[in-house]
């Protein structure tokens, strides 16, 4: 049996990996963690040879700090990235690299040059890179996988939503690339614009001045801290719209867009190739490209709840066969044991 090498093995802050492991597994794979600890005993030897694969995911995040306004290099971030490098150069196993992002969020100036130049090192070093957007898969030389993170159980949360009260939301990491200020300063009077998710206290204290100086009537229901799944799951299910607002081109992707997808009628997100290209499958994903015309896209969405509703039941149906588990364990599992694998391997090492 293949081993499939994961970093990071485990992430506390949504299900992703779990996902990505139980699709792995399914798909005849053996599942180990690629970390110091697993490499500093007999795990080692796996790294030698070529069936097997080393998939690594957000590794060049590890050299910033986290912050608004304070993001900076971590020393002992770098060196671990270092670290890892001189490992992947070495190993004779297949190094994967998933590109999830452009850049690392947060940073600007040379720290997201050099972010910028971290994440396209890893990628020439890959003998396989893989993007879970596919309008970017021949601008990286990379192949198009399924993000994992669809739920496949949009019936449970249906009963949830409230019968009044139009209710859209932000959820997951309260981050300065989202620029959720922008959009309490645009907040119309009537529906409740929901925030919830683990904040830097920096911003947090941003965003409520922001919240403090709109009007009485504006309403806008914050609430930060951890999320646990089953806050997120309920959170979710009492949503009409979900607003992802990310504002500064540094993802492909929103995780929080498959955990939405055929569970909450609308889903109002900023216009990047990837919501345009999901625009085009699913009638309930509404883009915009400023603040003016979020507005017009929120007003649409209140008005048309009741109807879209209805069309719950067909995307759930389009999304699982493009997103769902048995999708996930075909498609992953077909690159991985080699069926497209020579087609895409070019500049390998």
């Amino acid at each position: 049996m293949k081993t499939v090498f994961i970093s990071p093995f485990v992430n506390d802050t949504n299900d992703y990996i779990i996902r990505v492991r139980a699709v792995l597994e399914d798909a005849g794979f053996q599942v180990k963690p690629f970390s110091f600890r697993s490499l500093a005993f007999s795990e080692v030897g796996g790294l030698f040879d070529p069936n097997n694969y080393v998939l690594v995911h957000w590794l060049e995040s590890r050299v910033f700090t986290e912050g608004r306004g304070r993001s900076r290099v971590r020393l002992a971030g770098l060196l671990q990235f270092c670290a890892y490098v001189l490992v992947m150069l070495v190993m004779r196993a297949r190094l994967v690299y998933f590109v999830h992002d452009h850049a690392v969020h947060d940073l600007s100036g040379w720290r997201r040059t050099l972010s910028m130049r971290l994440i396209g090192l890893l990628r020439r070093m890959s003998d396989l890179r893989v993007v879970h957007d596919p309008s970017f898969a021949q601008q990286y030389g990379a192949v198009y996988l399924p993000h994992p993170l669809y739920d496949e159980r949009p019936e449970g949360r249906a009963s949830q939503r409230p019968q009044e009260g139009f209710r859209a939301g932000v959820l997951g990491a309260v981050r300065p690339y989202k620029r959720i200020e922008d959009l309490i300063a645009v907040w119309p009077e009537g529906p409740t614009l929901v925030i919830r998710g683990r904040a830097d206290a920096a911003y947090e204290t941003d965003l409520r001045k922001a919240i403090a100086a709109r009007e009485a009537g504006v309403l806008v229901d914050m609430k930060t801290g951890f999320m646990s799944r089953e806050a997120f799951v309920a959170e979710m299910g009492r949503l009409d719209a979900l607003i992802l607002p990310h504002a500064d081109a540094s993802m492909l992707v929103s995780g929080a867009f498959f955990e939405a997808i055929g569970s909450v009628p609308f889903i109002i997100a900023r216009e990047t190739p990837f919501t345009r290209w999901a625009s085009e499958q699913f009638s309930g994903v509404l883009t915009f490209r400023t603040e003016a015309e979020l507005l017009v896209q929120v007003r649409r969405a209140w008005h048309a709840r009741d109807g879209a509703q209805a069309e719950l039941a067909a995307a759930g149906r389009k999304a699982n066969a493009l997103f769902g588990h048995a999708a996930c364990v075909r498609l992953y599992g077909a690159i991985l044991h080699g069926a497209a694998l020579r087609s895409v391997e070019q500049g390998g090492r």
